[in-house]
């Protein structure tokens, strides 16, 4: 029962490990940083939208934001670095 119990740890240990790591499928193509628009400007313009940011990091070449949109709704975001589109997974 002992060994049983360990190995239960073990495994849900492991899947909140894996988790923590998974990695988006959200993706921008690699374009030269001097061509990417400043991230101040995507934050002023999501902002006149209504959103409240919390943070923006970059994630796979893209900028990901983490907020709440202009329905208050909680949001993570990924925009494409040059034009601003909205950028989602692939099906």
């Amino acid at each position: 029962m002992k060994k049983l119990m360990t190995i239960c740890a073990a495994a849900l240990a492991f899947g909140a490990a894996s988790s923590a790591y998974a990695q988006h499928a959200e993706k921008c193509e690699p374009i030269p940083k001097e061509e990417w628009r400043p991230q101040a400007e995507l934050e002023r313009k999501l902002t006149n939208q209504g959103w409240k940011i919390s943070r923006v990091k970059i994630t796979n070449g893209c900028y990901e934001v983490y907020g709440r949109d202009e329905k208050n709704g909680k949001v993570e975001t990924f925009f494409h670095p040059k034009t601003f589109d909205v950028v989602t997974a692939p099906k």
